[in-house]
């Protein structure tokens, strides 16, 4: 991982790479300072970005964080000498499974910002009193605990004045398990009252009651059984007295503990009719043709679908070498028993081992691997840049040899034009004029600057289904990936290194935000590629 201190004109005043980052700034910070922090193969990370804030696990899906050094009011929610002086200890690691799964206080982030919804836990409400940073939401989870007065560090809380209808939120970017909640009200009586009650509601839209009495002691909910949810929302907040006066929440603890997906077991997804198609919500759409997080640290992730039976599978060794194995799902003694398969390398340089030769695999190479070949291995050459190989496998009747294919190697098709924003050049990869497979089909298609559309008329192929994957996108950009019959038109919203499965009967066509790449890979009846039926766009629905 990188950590890099910016200033307010972007000029790097420091930098380090490391594994495990303990570290020693020492200069003065100024206004606008900014503290960067690049871990692609992270999505946790080990905070402590000064000695007087609390170690924190934070959730970073983007595997990028960034955090402002506090200046003016600001500085009055942490404590006096925080970021002060001209020598600062920085810590950032990884943390471990048994440490991110663990049964903790899985609300505390002393390093939540206001606004800053990109990293979690994260604390946001409808209301803050006179908008002032000593009232700020992230107040309470930051687990600062004195509730005995009010103002500055260490008496900062969230409040929101003397009324009920306030809205307070914790996002914790993710599934997590819920146990016990611990509530410590703000206590400086006779300046303060109390809320007598509250509502907490999940991300289901259940609640619980939490009752309070007029205490500085942390009064805690157990919860009958652990509530699955991704959000905690304190609602329906009612004071003590009347007329209303003072009220606030000092800090507030959730036990439980964030859920760990299981990526190593094989997805299998069912086919699907058009005309049910037509009815699926975007949430039900996701879950049957989306594709996400295909590249997790020394993982093996993948998708099998019954349309066509092709798999898809993002392989991301990284201090592992990885083993390509069979698995249940295809009732066979090895992976290419019965299948082919192809796979382009996404990331840094890697190695595949196929029956004991190795292929060095250096970015946006491929390879074809026929029926019939038994161990297939993966490993990383550079932990600071690992590969991703992208894989697609179909059934197959016979073999075919074994072929290297880098991008210099690749057909070069170009399409389109400038006027028609998809400009673009097909690198065909796997492809009767390149190599002979079975029945797939794989390649990569880049778009140049100013062009969005990866094809535009669309088209159907009915005798082939299609698997694409997006990349080469910014995290602010995303593609529009269309579907679904010419007169009953869907979309899916593609974020960089996501897969969709597009089944034969769709239209194939997307649009992006800005230029990207994408990996097609097909299977089906035929292997040609003249027999696309296009869709006048003045037809489409």
């Amino acid at each position: 991982m990188e950590l890099r201190i910016i200033d307010k004109n972007k000029n790097e005043l420091f930098s380090v790479t490391a594994k495990k980052i303990n570290c020693c700034y020492e200069n003065e910070y100024n206004e606008g300072d900014r503290i960067f922090i690049h871990a692609p193969n992270s999505e946790f990370l080990k905070l402590r970005l000064d000695k007087t804030l609390a170690e924190s696990i934070v959730y970073i899906p983007s595997g990028e964080f960034e955090f402002e050094i506090p200046f003016g009011q600001l500085k009055d929610i942490y404590a006096a000498d925080a970021f002060g002086g001209s020598r600062h200890e920085i810590s950032v690691s990884e943390p471990t499974d048994d440490e991110i799964y663990a049964e903790r206080n899985i609300a505390l982030n002393s390093h939540d910002l206001r606004g800053q919804k990109k990293y979690f836990p994260h604390a946001h409400a409808n209301l803050v009193t006179r908008d002032e940073p000593c009232f700020f939401e992230r107040n309470a989870i930051d687990g600062v605990c004195d509730n005995s007065a009010h103002g500055g560090y260490p008496y900062h809380s969230w409040a929101a004045g003397a009324r009920e209808d306030m809205e307070y939120y914790i996002d914790f970017g993710r599934d997590v398990e819920v146990e016990k909640i611990v509530f410590f009200l703000r206590g400086d009586f006779p300046h303060d009252t109390y809320w007598k009650s509250l509502d907490v509601e999940f991300s289901d839209k259940t609640r619980i009651s939490a009752e309070f009495e007029k205490t500085r002691d942390g009064q805690e909910i157990v919860l009958p059984e652990k509530k699955k949810t991704r959000i905690i929302h304190l609602t329906n907040f009612k004071q003590a007295v009347y007329p209303l006066s003072w009220a606030a929440l000092s800090q507030i603890e959730v036990y439980g503990s964030y859920i760990k997906e299981d990526l190593r077991t094989m997805e299998v997804r069912c086919a699907s009719n058009p005309d049910d198609v037509k009815h699926y919500t975007t949430e039900r759409l996701r879950k049957e043709f989306h594709i996400k997080k295909l590249f997790t640290k020394d993982n093996i992730r993948m998708v099998y679908s019954h349309i066509d039976r092709i798999i898809t599978a993002g392989i991301m060794p990284v201090y592992e070498e990885l083993k390509l194995e069979a698995g249940k799902e295809l009732a066979s003694d090895y992976f290419l028993e019965r299948r082919e398969m192809g796979c382009i390398n996404i990331g840094g340089k890697g190695i595949i081992t196929i029956d004991g030769t190795d292929y060095e695999m250096n970015p946006r190479d491929g390879i074809y691997i026929g029926r019939g070949n038994k161990d297939i291995t993966f490993k990383c050459v550079d932990t600071e840049n690992p590969p991703k190989f992208y894989v697609s496998s179909c059934p197959a009747h016979t073999s075919y040899p074994i072929v290297k294919i880098d991008i210099k190697k690749a057909k070069k098709v170009p399409c389109g034009s400038a006027e028609e924003c998809n400009k673009r050049v097909i690198n065909q990869y796997i492809h009767p004029d390149v190599v002979q497979s079975c029945q797939l089909a794989m390649g990569l298609t880049q778009l140049e600057v100013g062009s969005n559309w990866n094809t535009m008329p669309c088209h159907t192929h009915d005798r082939r289904m299609e698997v694409y994957l997006y990349l080469d996108m910014d995290e602010n950009d995303v593609v529009f990936h269309m579907m679904g019959e010419p007169q009953e038109t869907r979309h899916i919203i593609m974020h960089n290194e996501e897969a969709v499965i597009s089944p034969s009967w769709s239209i194939h066509s997307g649009v992006g935000t800005k230029n990207y790449s994408f990996i097609w890979a097909m299977c089906g009846e035929n292997q040609e590629f003249d027999d696309m039926d296009f869709i006048e766009t003045k037809d489409l629905r």
